[in-house]
């Protein structure tokens, strides 16, 4: 899988990204499709959970294309987060948690 490093492509409309995923749920507040995609971006993002409901809800929601960790209070760490190896993550202190328990889909092309 590599790194998330430099830029990247989200060349689907919203609805191509509903279809595709299966999405119940969708942002009012969504990205455009962008060619030219920079760290701390808003991306649309695919996410999973129960919200209070038995049966889980997928979603198609905006995020910041980064990675803050949870015990982070402001979005600005002292370091870059968003170059995560996907072959590391999970044993760096930074990123553990989220890698057990935060998932999300980010349809790109890199």
């Amino acid at each position: 899988m590599g790194n998330m490093c430099g830029r990247f492509v989200v060349a689907r409309a919203t609805a191509d990204l509903v279809a595709m995923f299966d999405v119940q749920e969708t942002a009012t507040n969504l990205p455009e499709p962008a060619w030219n995609i920079k760290p701390t971006t808003k991306v649309p993002v695919v996410l999973e959970s129960a919200k209070g409901s038995d049966t889980p809800v997928r979603r198609l929601e905006p995020a910041r294309w980064s990675l803050t960790p949870s015990y982070s209070k402001e979005l600005r760490t002292k370091f870059a987060t968003f170059n995560a190896r996907a072959e590391t993550a999970a044993e760096k202190a930074t990123f553990r948690g989220s890698v057990k328990s935060k998932r999300a889909i980010l349809p790109a092309y890199l």
